[in-house]
């Protein structure tokens, strides 16, 4: 797949215009937006994350690192605490045993976060998404795009991305050619923000939307009136 440096400025334009938007309508924070530079805790966060709403990521993530911020010392909490602390998450019983098994692991290395997709997908409950999830957010490392729900819904809205497209990480392959380098970093949280308040699953808000004029609306069928 090529891309044209007319299609360069059309990305650029729309990453203008949402980020003009965002800070406009001052637009919630993502819940991994709290912990850039922190390896541990996006490690955690982007595995809580999973299937879950923004929102009930961010108080899950608190509760639990209000009581431990370190592998140790989460490991040293009980069940019930670790369970209690993440209830709202989705899955939260199979969640509070992979909070386990992922300390236990870091513990008996030293506490060090691995720093590639494959040592983290070794982690239970850390598939591609979360690995680089964490390298993003923990690291500062942008050799991936995170796709999620949000980013290839948004992509094959905008038709960035075929419409036929299903896994991540291909989805990964066509952004990264798609997208200049150096929007890749801020990508997946600009477009989670842009998911949340305009380009929703159902009844996306056409209508307002700062790029209405730029998107194709690839498969929307019933734009909110």
């Amino acid at each position: 797949m090529t891309t044209t440096n007319g299609e360069h400025a059309r990305v650029r334009e729309i990453h203008r215009r949402i980020v003009a938007a965002a800070e406009r309508g001052k637009w919630d924070a993502t819940a991994l937006s709290y912990y850039v530079g922190q390896p541990f805790k996006a490690l955690i966060a982007a595995m809580l994350s999973a299937q879950t709403r923004e929102e009930h990521t961010i108080v899950a993530t608190r509760a639990l690192f209000a009581l431990a911020d370190n592998p140790a010392d989460m490991l040293a909490l009980s069940d019930e605490q670790i369970l209690r602390s993440i209830r709202r998450v989705s899955y939260p019983l199979v969640k509070a045993a992979y909070v386990r098994d992922i300390c236990q692991k870091l513990v008996e290395r030293g506490g060090e976060v691995p720093q590639t997709i494959d040592e983290l997908m070794t982690f239970k409950g850390v598939g591609w998404k979360v690995a680089v999830l964490t390298l993003a957010v923990g690291y500062g490392r942008s050799e991936d795009i995170t796709v999620d729900v949000h980013v290839l819904r948004i992509g094959i809205r905008m038709g960035l991305i075929p419409r036929e497209t299903k896994k991540p990480p291909r989805a990964n392959d066509i952004l990264k050619i798609v997208l200049p380098r150096d929007l890749w970093a801020g990508w997946n949280d600009l477009m989670v923000r842009f998911g949340r308040a305009i380009c929703a699953p159902t009844y996306p808000k056409c209508k307002i939307c700062p790029i209405n004029d730029l998107c194709p609306k690839i498969g929307v069928e019933k734009p909110a009136r």
